[in-house]
């Protein structure tokens, strides 16, 4: 259904992504009408039934994209709306509490929402409220944080102090799995700390399941010797690295036992004073 909007006469960048909860409320929702319609109208036949209530549903999502376009339009917004270092202008903030009623009213209804609605809104929200608002309206569950907007979140801002206060406490707000591969995108030596545990135990965890990976114990002519706790974990890990198969079906990651020895060093002399963030 979505798939139907003629995306070349679109004003309001809506993000095209996977929205998986608002697909699942759209096939509730188609559900839902067809059995209505079903159980009380059952003369009209499955097959005009069934293209009612996809054509209704649709046109809902098309009714929505339609008040945003009025308001984008009125407003006169452009793609720099979209840039998250910049605070909104008033015509941001009546964009924004326009799309707050909107979303107020299709929760009432239960009625689904355009996929990358949520996105935008998102966008609308860091440049319109402080960012202590902003972290209330999630834990409120009057916002919801999607992959595509905190990826942009990760790497639009710099790493002031507001910024990564920011960031995290938006990062521990995410499930898991997502917060995981988010990491990946943030330049920054908290996210390297964290994708080299990850690694880790990975590489370890392979380890335990094939036992026949012999380890030798050899020093590799890359690896600093000074600290052995460390010299030695480079070393197991370059082992299992060398003598474990790579899963093709598997995503192969650029991080490896060096970037780990690195990270950890990076890591002690931040906590040692000796380097900056």
């Amino acid at each position: 259904m979505v798939d139907t909007w003629c995306l070349e006469k679109k004003l309001v960048p809506l993000f095209q992504e996977e929205d998986h909860q608002q697909r699942l409320l759209i096939g509730l929702t188609v559900d839902k009408l067809r059995e209505h319609i079903n159980r009380h109208l059952p003369r009209l036949g499955k097959k005009k039934i069934d293209s009612l209530v996809v054509n209704y549903v649709a046109k809902l999502l098309e009714l929505i994209r339609q008040m945003l376009e009025s308001a984008w339009a009125k407003y006169r917004l452009g793609s720099r709306v979209l840039c998250l270092m910049q605070r909104g202008s008033p015509a941001e903030w009546s964009v924004f509490h326009f799309m707050c009623r909107i979303l107020q009213s299709t929760r009432g209804l239960c009625l689904p929402l355009p996929p990358g609605y949520h996105t935008l809104f998102a966008v609308f929200a860091i440049r319109c409220l402080p960012h202590n608002t902003f972290l209330q309206y999630i834990d409120h569950g009057f916002l919801q944080l999607t992959e595509t907007f905190v990826s942009r979140l990760m790497t639009d801002l710099d790493n002031s102090k507001a910024n990564e206060r920011l960031k995290f406490s938006v990062l521990k707000r995410l499930p898991e799995l997502v917060e995981q591969r988010i990491y990946h995108m943030w330049d920054h030596p908290i996210s390297s700390a964290s994708i080299s545990r990850d690694y880790v135990r990975t590489l370890l965890e392979k380890q335990n399941k094939y036992k026949g990976i012999a380890l030798t114990g050899r020093e590799k002519p890359g690896f600093r010797p000074e600290f052995l706790p460390l010299t030695y974990l480079a070393n197991t890990l370059s082992d299992i690295e060398a003598q474990a198969a790579p899963n093709p079906f598997e995503e192969q990651e650029n991080v490896d036992a060096r970037f780990v020895e690195e990270t950890a060093l990076m890591q002690t002399l931040i906590l040692l004073g000796l380097e900056k963030k």
